[in-house]
């Protein structure tokens, strides 16, 4: 194993946080090097241990949502719901140096585990919170998820074919960009807490983290009063610059956003006239006449298959690509030449995770990716080495159901690994 040292070796985490957006944001700094201590509920564990596919090789606490968000984590399991176990959290967060939580606005506070608690307890505590719309507001006690957060954004209402329904965007983009609005938020608190060594909170509502994946069009709807259309393949600002059909079926995606991508897509088309038409002169141009200019592309390229249109717009130099199933993307030339899908040992089996995608010279690669922890598997460990409990301590908070460990009988082997 490398010896290198990673950007945050050093700093601890206590997270609180579940399902998508916030651990998202734990993810990467465990990553980064941060010590980040998972704090589960005892019934079930985060949400998301069950939540999309089931890995039964790994046990029925294990899904692909779960172990895809949690590398390099340590889990521990904590009644909050006893005096004890707040106590307990309390006596953690004062060890640490962050704390990432995404409950609904209030909770935190009425547990005890608020910003103003625990920064009497811990003066240079950086609290960092995500909440659907804010921690406060008309909105803020409502339920959300990502798809929620899609739907009142407008994400939705500018995604779906011409003419048709809104369509949800494949991925959780509200919930990841929120997770990474966040990391930013708080790695930029750990500089300035190298400057001004007071503690502060960082909050990001997935409101505001969806409206900023559509700044590029805001300025012309809430200025101008502009409408962004649903277009499928197309794109409100930039014509051409979408997916075109060719004779096999297939599709291959154009997009030519400059006038010199534009100029070079006329002559591998043969089209050197449009270049000084009237109508496809500019951008601006195009999109009055998207219409007609679509049409014509849409002739063109059923004349060749994907293949050939992949090698002349190639040539030509115009950015150009396959539209790829996941399946075939993640075993692209260059996926593979980048590494960027790493095999990981769990509990014996090897299993696929995506790497993180900040490198640095020296400390990308420096250690090995640890999987996701089962549930509880760390809770003893923990407690012994952050708060140096000793085994009848340990012992006693398990008795009472303060704390949980992996299972009751592993509690022996847990202990003596410390």
């Amino acid at each position: 194993m490398s010896t290198v040292n990673k950007p945050l070796d050093g700093l601890r985490v206590l997270d609180f946080t579940h399902a998508a957006a916030g651990p998202f944001a734990s993810m990467f700094l465990a990553d980064l090097g941060a010590e980040v201590i998972k704090i589960e509920k005892p019934q079930g564990g985060d949400g998301t241990r069950t939540m999309g596919e089931p890995m039964p090789m790994l046990g029925p606490k294990e899904s692909d949502y779960y172990v895809s968000l949690n590398r390099n984590k340590k889990s521990i399991v904590i009644d909050l719901a006893t005096e004890d176990g707040v106590a307990l959290a309390t006596s953690l967060a004062a060890k640490c140096d962050m704390v990432l939580e995404n409950f609904r606005p209030g909770v935190m506070d009425r547990l005890g585990l608020g910003f103003e608690h625990l920064r009497k307890i811990r003066p240079h505590l950086i609290y960092a919170s995500i909440s659907a719309f804010g921690s406060s507001g008309p909105w803020s006690d409502r339920p959300a998820n990502d798809i929620i957060l899609q739907s009142v954004s407008g994400l939705m209402g500018i995604t779906g074919e011409m003419g048709g329904g809104p369509v949800r965007i494949g991925a959780p983009i509200a919930d990841f960009s929120s997770g990474l609005f966040l990391l930013s938020g708080v790695l930029a608190a750990l500089h300035a807490r190298d400057r001004h060594p007071e503690g502060q909170k960082v909050e990001v509502a997935m409101l505001e983290a969806a409206l900023n994946m559509m700044c590029n069009y805001i300025p012309a709807v809430s200025t101008l009063g502009k409408t962004i259309p649903r277009l499928g393949r197309g794109h409100a600002q930039i014509v051409p610059y979408q997916a075109f059909m060719c004779s096999d079926g297939k599709y291959v995606m154009v997009g030519a956003f400059t006038r010199a991508f534009w100029q070079n897509l006329c002559r591998a088309l043969a089209r050197e006239q449009w270049i000084s038409d009237p109508r496809f002169r500019s951008n601006a141009a195009r999109l009055e006449h998207r219409n007609v200019l679509i049409g014509e592309l849409d002739i063109l390229f059923l004349q060749k298959t994907s293949a050939q249109w992949a090698q002349i717009l190639t040539e030509a130099d115009v950015p150009n690509s396959p539209v790829m199933e996941l399946h075939d993307a993640v075993l692209s030339e260059q996926v593979l030449f980048n590494k960027s899908i790493v095999p990981v040992t769990h509990r014996g089996h090897t299993i696929s995770l995506v790497r993180n995608p900040i490198r640095g010279a020296q400390w990308a690669d420096a250690g090995a990716m640890q999987p996701a922890p089962e549930m509880g598997r760390d809770t003893a460990s923990v407690l012994h080495s952050v708060l140096d409990l000793d085994d009848a301590a340990i012992e006693g908070l398990v008795g009472r159901k303060t704390v949980f460990v992996h299972s009751p009988t592993e509690l022996q082997t847990e202990l003596q690994a410390t």
